[in-house]
Protein backbone atom coordinates (compact mmCIF):
# COMPACT_ATOMS: atom_id res chain seq x y z
CA UNK A 1 0.00 0.00 0.00
CA UNK A 2 1.41 3.38 -1.04
CA UNK A 3 2.41 5.73 1.74
CA UNK A 4 0.07 8.67 2.21
CA UNK A 5 1.34 12.08 1.15
CA UNK A 6 0.69 15.04 3.40
CA UNK A 7 0.31 18.07 1.18
CA UNK A 8 -2.63 20.32 0.44
CA UNK A 9 -3.05 18.77 -2.99
CA UNK A 10 -2.89 15.13 -1.81
CA UNK A 11 -5.24 15.74 1.13
CA UNK A 12 -7.82 17.45 -1.08
CA UNK A 13 -7.56 14.69 -3.68
CA UNK A 14 -8.43 12.11 -1.01
CA UNK A 15 -11.30 14.26 0.25
CA UNK A 16 -12.68 14.65 -3.27
CA UNK A 17 -12.34 10.90 -3.91
CA UNK A 18 -14.38 10.28 -0.75
CA UNK A 19 -17.03 12.85 -1.77
CA UNK A 20 -16.26 14.91 1.32
CA UNK A 21 -17.77 18.39 0.95
CA UNK A 22 -14.90 20.21 2.63
CA UNK A 23 -11.39 21.17 1.57
CA UNK A 24 -8.12 22.08 3.30
CA UNK A 25 -6.13 25.23 2.45
CA UNK A 26 -3.01 26.98 3.70
CA UNK A 27 -3.09 30.65 4.66
CA UNK A 28 -0.35 33.15 3.87
CA UNK A 29 0.95 32.79 7.45
CA UNK A 30 1.45 29.03 7.03
CA UNK A 31 -1.56 27.87 9.08
CA UNK A 32 -4.33 25.62 7.80
CA UNK A 33 -8.07 26.14 7.53
CA UNK A 34 -11.11 24.27 6.26
CA UNK A 35 -13.43 25.65 3.61
CA UNK A 36 -16.94 24.46 2.86
CA UNK A 37 -20.45 25.68 2.15
CA UNK A 38 -21.80 26.20 5.68
CA UNK A 39 -24.93 27.61 7.30
CA UNK A 40 -24.68 31.24 8.45
CA UNK A 41 -22.99 31.74 11.83
CA UNK A 42 -25.22 32.48 14.83
CA UNK A 43 -26.24 36.12 14.73
CA UNK A 44 -25.52 36.49 11.00
CA UNK A 45 -28.09 38.16 8.74
CA UNK A 46 -27.15 35.93 5.79
CA UNK A 47 -30.26 33.94 4.73
CA UNK A 48 -28.61 30.90 3.08
CA UNK A 49 -25.48 28.74 3.41
CA UNK A 50 -22.33 30.11 1.72
CA UNK A 51 -18.62 29.40 1.43
CA UNK A 52 -16.94 29.94 4.80
CA UNK A 53 -13.66 29.14 6.52
CA UNK A 54 -12.94 27.35 9.76
CA UNK A 55 -9.49 28.20 11.11
CA UNK A 56 -7.65 25.26 12.64
CA UNK A 57 -4.58 27.11 13.96
CA UNK A 58 -2.29 24.22 13.00
CA UNK A 59 0.82 24.55 10.80
CA UNK A 60 1.13 23.19 7.27
CA UNK A 61 3.32 20.21 8.18
CA UNK A 62 2.61 16.47 8.22
CA UNK A 63 1.00 16.51 11.65
CA UNK A 64 -1.06 19.56 10.72
CA UNK A 65 -2.33 18.03 7.48
CA UNK A 66 -3.19 14.79 9.29
CA UNK A 67 -5.36 16.68 11.73
CA UNK A 68 -6.84 18.88 8.99
CA UNK A 69 -7.89 15.86 6.94
CA UNK A 70 -9.55 14.29 9.98
CA UNK A 71 -11.35 17.53 10.77
CA UNK A 72 -12.46 17.89 7.14
CA UNK A 73 -13.92 14.37 7.15
CA UNK A 74 -15.73 15.10 10.42
CA UNK A 75 -17.10 18.33 8.99
CA UNK A 76 -18.12 16.63 5.75
CA UNK A 77 -19.90 13.88 7.65
CA UNK A 78 -21.88 16.39 9.70
CA UNK A 79 -22.90 18.25 6.56
CA UNK A 80 -23.98 15.05 4.84
CA UNK A 81 -25.98 13.93 7.89
CA UNK A 82 -27.37 17.46 8.38
CA UNK A 83 -26.09 17.49 11.96
CA UNK A 84 -23.68 20.41 11.56
CA UNK A 85 -23.75 22.81 14.52
CA UNK A 86 -21.57 25.91 14.74
CA UNK A 87 -21.32 25.41 18.51
CA UNK A 88 -18.97 22.49 17.89
CA UNK A 89 -16.62 24.54 15.69
CA UNK A 90 -16.50 27.94 17.35
CA UNK A 91 -13.85 27.23 19.96
CA UNK A 92 -14.32 29.96 22.58
CA UNK A 93 -10.61 29.76 23.44
CA UNK A 94 -9.81 30.84 19.90
CA UNK A 95 -12.46 33.50 19.52
CA UNK A 96 -10.93 37.00 19.36
CA UNK A 97 -13.17 38.30 22.14
CA UNK A 98 -11.64 35.73 24.50
CA UNK A 99 -8.26 37.50 24.60
CA UNK A 100 -7.15 41.13 24.69
CA UNK A 101 -5.33 42.65 21.73
CA UNK A 102 -1.92 42.54 23.40
CA UNK A 103 -2.16 38.74 23.79
CA UNK A 104 -3.18 38.20 20.17
CA UNK A 105 -0.33 40.43 19.02
CA UNK A 106 2.23 38.62 21.20
CA UNK A 107 1.08 35.21 19.99
CA UNK A 108 1.02 36.30 16.35
CA UNK A 109 4.49 37.83 16.63
CA UNK A 110 5.95 34.58 17.99
CA UNK A 111 4.28 32.51 15.29
CA UNK A 112 5.17 34.87 12.43
CA UNK A 113 8.79 35.36 13.49
CA UNK A 114 9.21 31.59 13.80
CA UNK A 115 7.89 30.91 10.29
CA UNK A 116 9.32 33.91 8.38
CA UNK A 117 12.79 35.36 7.87
CA UNK A 118 11.92 38.69 9.47
CA UNK A 119 14.38 40.93 11.29
CA UNK A 120 13.43 42.44 14.63
CA UNK A 121 13.92 45.93 13.21
CA UNK A 122 11.48 45.20 10.39
CA UNK A 123 8.90 43.91 12.88
CA UNK A 124 9.24 47.05 15.00
CA UNK A 125 9.24 49.44 12.07
CA UNK A 126 6.65 47.87 9.77
CA UNK A 127 4.39 45.68 11.93
CA UNK A 128 4.45 46.92 15.52
CA UNK A 129 3.91 50.52 14.42
CA UNK A 130 0.48 49.35 13.18
CA UNK A 131 -0.38 47.02 16.05
CA UNK A 132 0.55 49.50 18.77
CA UNK A 133 -2.47 51.57 17.71
CA UNK A 134 -4.77 48.83 19.01
CA UNK A 135 -5.97 49.34 22.61
CA UNK A 136 -3.95 46.65 24.42
CA UNK A 137 -6.59 45.50 26.88
CA UNK A 138 -9.65 45.60 24.63
CA UNK A 139 -10.91 42.58 22.66
CA UNK A 140 -10.02 42.15 18.99
CA UNK A 141 -13.17 42.81 16.96
CA UNK A 142 -14.18 43.49 13.38
CA UNK A 143 -15.52 46.89 14.39
CA UNK A 144 -12.24 47.86 16.06
CA UNK A 145 -10.14 46.90 13.04
CA UNK A 146 -12.40 48.72 10.60
CA UNK A 147 -12.37 51.83 12.77
CA UNK A 148 -8.56 51.80 12.86
CA UNK A 149 -8.39 51.56 9.08
CA UNK A 150 -10.83 54.46 8.67
CA UNK A 151 -8.51 56.72 10.67
CA UNK A 152 -5.87 56.49 7.95
CA UNK A 153 -5.83 58.63 4.80
CA UNK A 154 -7.46 57.21 1.70
CA UNK A 155 -5.13 55.91 -1.04
CA UNK A 156 -2.13 56.41 1.24
CA UNK A 157 0.78 54.16 2.06
CA UNK A 158 -0.35 54.25 5.70
CA UNK A 159 -3.82 52.97 4.69
CA UNK A 160 -2.36 50.20 2.54
CA UNK A 161 0.11 48.98 5.18
CA UNK A 162 -2.49 49.21 7.96
CA UNK A 163 -4.92 47.05 5.98
CA UNK A 164 -2.28 44.45 5.15
CA UNK A 165 -0.85 44.14 8.65
CA UNK A 166 -4.25 44.06 10.38
CA UNK A 167 -5.49 41.46 7.91
CA UNK A 168 -2.61 39.17 8.90
CA UNK A 169 -3.57 39.56 12.55
CA UNK A 170 -7.27 38.98 11.80
CA UNK A 171 -6.44 35.83 9.84
CA UNK A 172 -4.40 34.48 12.73
CA UNK A 173 -7.19 35.21 15.20
CA UNK A 174 -9.84 33.68 12.94
CA UNK A 175 -11.80 36.88 12.39
CA UNK A 176 -14.03 36.79 9.30
CA UNK A 177 -13.11 40.14 7.75
CA UNK A 178 -11.69 41.44 4.47
CA UNK A 179 -9.73 44.61 5.21
CA UNK A 180 -7.90 44.60 1.88
CA UNK A 181 -10.97 45.96 0.16
CA UNK A 182 -10.28 49.25 1.98
CA UNK A 183 -6.58 49.57 1.05
CA UNK A 184 -7.22 51.84 -1.95
CA UNK A 185 -4.70 52.65 -4.67
CA UNK A 186 -1.12 53.36 -3.74
CA UNK A 187 2.25 52.60 -5.27
CA UNK A 188 5.68 53.95 -6.03
CA UNK A 189 4.28 55.85 -9.01
CA UNK A 190 2.03 57.84 -6.65
CA UNK A 191 4.87 59.09 -4.46
CA UNK A 192 5.09 62.85 -4.68
CA UNK A 193 7.76 63.89 -7.15
CA UNK A 194 10.87 64.98 -5.28
CA UNK A 195 12.22 66.85 -8.27
CA UNK A 196 15.63 66.32 -9.77
CA UNK A 197 18.69 67.05 -7.66
CA UNK A 198 21.47 68.33 -9.97
CA UNK A 199 24.78 66.50 -9.65
CA UNK A 200 26.55 69.87 -9.59
CA UNK A 201 24.64 70.82 -6.44
CA UNK A 202 25.43 67.46 -4.85
CA UNK A 203 29.15 68.07 -5.36
CA UNK A 204 28.95 71.65 -4.09
CA UNK A 205 27.15 70.65 -0.90
CA UNK A 206 29.65 67.84 -0.24
CA UNK A 207 32.47 70.36 -0.21
CA UNK A 208 30.70 72.47 2.46
CA UNK A 209 30.22 69.72 5.09
CA UNK A 210 32.82 70.39 7.82
CA UNK A 211 32.65 67.04 9.63
CA UNK A 212 34.82 64.50 7.70
CA UNK A 213 32.82 61.51 8.94
CA UNK A 214 29.48 62.87 7.83
CA UNK A 215 31.08 64.17 4.64
CA UNK A 216 32.17 60.57 3.94
CA UNK A 217 28.65 59.34 4.77
CA UNK A 218 27.18 61.90 2.35
CA UNK A 219 29.63 60.86 -0.38
CA UNK A 220 28.81 57.16 0.01
CA UNK A 221 25.09 57.79 -0.42
CA UNK A 222 25.72 60.06 -3.42
CA UNK A 223 28.23 57.90 -5.29
CA UNK A 224 26.90 54.43 -4.42
CA UNK A 225 23.15 55.02 -4.04
CA UNK A 226 23.00 53.44 -0.59
CA UNK A 227 20.07 53.63 1.77
CA UNK A 228 20.99 55.77 4.78
CA UNK A 229 21.25 52.80 7.19
CA UNK A 230 23.28 50.72 4.70
CA UNK A 231 26.22 53.13 4.92
CA UNK A 232 26.87 51.80 8.44
CA UNK A 233 27.07 48.19 7.20
CA UNK A 234 29.27 48.13 4.10
CA UNK A 235 32.88 47.49 3.14
CA UNK A 236 35.04 47.98 0.07
CA UNK A 237 36.21 44.88 -1.77
CA UNK A 238 38.14 44.29 -4.99
CA UNK A 239 34.95 43.96 -7.02
CA UNK A 240 33.09 46.92 -5.53
CA UNK A 241 31.24 47.96 -2.38
CA UNK A 242 29.64 45.12 -0.43
CA UNK A 243 26.51 45.99 1.53
CA UNK A 244 26.48 43.60 4.46
CA UNK A 245 22.92 44.08 5.67
CA UNK A 246 19.98 46.39 5.24
CA UNK A 247 16.39 46.56 4.08
CA UNK A 248 16.89 44.09 1.21
CA UNK A 249 19.83 42.15 2.65
CA UNK A 250 23.33 41.85 1.25
CA UNK A 251 24.26 43.07 -2.23
CA UNK A 252 27.25 44.25 -4.25
CA UNK A 253 27.35 47.80 -5.59
CA UNK A 254 29.64 46.88 -8.45
CA UNK A 255 29.74 50.30 -10.08
CA UNK A 256 29.72 53.68 -8.28
CA UNK A 257 28.23 56.60 -10.20
CA UNK A 258 30.39 58.64 -10.59
CA UNK A 259 33.63 56.68 -10.03
CA UNK A 260 35.43 60.07 -10.06
CA UNK A 261 33.65 60.98 -6.82
CA UNK A 262 35.06 57.85 -5.16
CA UNK A 263 38.58 59.00 -5.99
CA UNK A 264 38.13 62.76 -5.54
CA UNK A 265 36.32 62.38 -2.22
CA UNK A 266 38.60 59.56 -1.00
CA UNK A 267 35.64 57.34 -0.22
CA UNK A 268 37.71 54.17 0.03
CA UNK A 269 39.21 55.62 3.19
CA UNK A 270 36.39 54.58 5.51
CA UNK A 271 35.46 57.29 8.03
CA UNK A 272 32.30 55.88 9.54
CA UNK A 273 30.21 58.30 11.63
CA UNK A 274 30.40 57.52 15.33
CA UNK A 275 27.04 56.17 16.50
CA UNK A 276 26.74 54.52 19.89
CA UNK A 277 25.25 51.00 19.81
CA UNK A 278 24.89 51.12 16.03
CA UNK A 279 23.37 47.61 15.77
CA UNK A 280 20.74 48.39 18.41
CA UNK A 281 20.02 51.73 16.75
CA UNK A 282 19.59 49.93 13.43
CA UNK A 283 17.20 47.40 14.96
CA UNK A 284 15.13 50.29 16.33
CA UNK A 285 15.18 51.84 12.83
CA UNK A 286 16.69 55.08 14.14
CA UNK A 287 19.82 55.34 11.96
CA UNK A 288 17.91 57.28 9.33
CA UNK A 289 16.73 59.77 11.95
CA UNK A 290 20.31 60.37 13.07
CA UNK A 291 21.47 60.94 9.50
CA UNK A 292 18.63 63.38 8.80
CA UNK A 293 19.48 65.30 11.98
CA UNK A 294 23.12 65.67 10.94
CA UNK A 295 22.16 66.81 7.45
CA UNK A 296 20.06 69.58 9.00
CA UNK A 297 22.88 70.42 11.41
CA UNK A 298 25.35 70.99 8.57
CA UNK A 299 22.90 72.91 6.40
CA UNK A 300 22.36 70.27 3.71
CA UNK A 301 19.33 71.62 1.80
CA UNK A 302 17.75 68.18 1.19
CA UNK A 303 17.22 64.93 3.14
CA UNK A 304 19.61 61.97 2.86
CA UNK A 305 17.28 59.91 0.68
CA UNK A 306 17.38 62.61 -1.99
CA UNK A 307 20.93 61.42 -2.74
CA UNK A 308 19.70 57.88 -3.36
CA UNK A 309 16.88 59.19 -5.52
CA UNK A 310 19.39 61.21 -7.56
CA UNK A 311 21.52 58.07 -7.97
CA UNK A 312 18.50 56.21 -9.39
CA UNK A 313 17.85 58.92 -11.97
CA UNK A 314 21.57 59.14 -12.79
CA UNK A 315 21.78 55.37 -13.36
CA UNK A 316 18.83 55.18 -15.75
CA UNK A 317 18.90 58.61 -17.41
CA UNK A 318 22.44 59.99 -17.38
CA UNK A 319 24.28 56.67 -17.77
CA UNK A 320 21.36 54.96 -19.56
CA UNK A 321 21.91 51.67 -17.76
CA UNK A 322 19.35 48.92 -18.40
CA UNK A 323 16.57 48.90 -15.82
CA UNK A 324 17.69 45.51 -14.50
CA UNK A 325 21.25 46.79 -13.96
CA UNK A 326 20.15 50.02 -12.27
CA UNK A 327 17.76 48.08 -10.02
CA UNK A 328 20.51 45.62 -9.03
CA UNK A 329 22.80 48.49 -8.04
CA UNK A 330 20.11 49.94 -5.79
CA UNK A 331 18.90 46.70 -4.26
CA UNK A 332 15.33 46.57 -5.50
CA UNK A 333 13.39 44.89 -8.32
CA UNK A 334 13.26 46.14 -11.92
CA UNK A 335 9.51 46.64 -11.52
CA UNK A 336 9.95 48.92 -8.51
CA UNK A 337 12.76 50.82 -10.26
CA UNK A 338 10.69 51.38 -13.38
CA UNK A 339 7.66 52.58 -11.41
CA UNK A 340 9.70 54.91 -9.21
CA UNK A 341 11.64 56.56 -12.01
CA UNK A 342 9.17 56.06 -14.86
CA UNK A 343 8.60 59.77 -15.50
CA UNK A 344 12.30 60.48 -15.88
CA UNK A 345 13.08 57.32 -17.83
CA UNK A 346 10.14 57.57 -20.21
CA UNK A 347 10.91 61.17 -21.17
CA UNK A 348 14.68 61.64 -21.24
CA UNK A 349 15.82 58.11 -21.97
CA UNK A 350 13.30 57.65 -24.75
CA UNK A 351 14.24 61.01 -26.24
CA UNK A 352 17.90 59.98 -26.20
CA UNK A 353 17.13 56.62 -27.81
CA UNK A 354 15.09 58.30 -30.53
CA UNK A 355 17.87 60.82 -31.22
CA UNK A 356 20.43 58.03 -31.60
CA UNK A 357 18.27 56.24 -34.14
CA UNK A 358 17.50 59.42 -36.08
CA UNK A 359 21.20 60.38 -36.29
CA UNK A 360 22.23 57.08 -37.87
CA UNK A 361 23.24 57.20 -41.52
CA UNK A 362 21.20 54.05 -42.21
CA UNK A 363 17.99 55.22 -40.57
CA UNK A 364 14.77 54.61 -42.51
CA UNK A 365 14.09 57.26 -45.17
CA UNK A 366 10.66 58.44 -46.16
CA UNK A 367 9.55 57.00 -49.52
CA UNK A 368 9.23 59.26 -52.56
CA UNK A 369 5.72 60.08 -53.68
Amino acid sequence: MAKKEWTQESVNQRLAAGSVKARVFKRSDGLLYLQATLPPKPGSDRPRPYQQKIYLHVPANEEGYRRAEDEARLLGGQLAAKTFDWAMWLDVQKLPDGKPNRVWIEEFERQYMATHNLQVGTWLGDWWKVYKRLPPDEPLTVELLEALVEKTGKDSRNRMETCKKLQHLANYAGLDIDLLRFKGVYGAAKVQDRGELPDELIAQVWSRIPNPRWQWFYGMMAACGLRDHEVFFCEWRDDGLQVLKGKTGSRLVFQPLYPEWVEQWNLRDVRMPLVRNVDETYERRKLGDKAAKQFRRYGVPFPPYALRHAFGIRASVTFELPVTTAAALMGHTPDIHLKRYHKHISLKQNQSAAQRVMSRADRPIAPDV
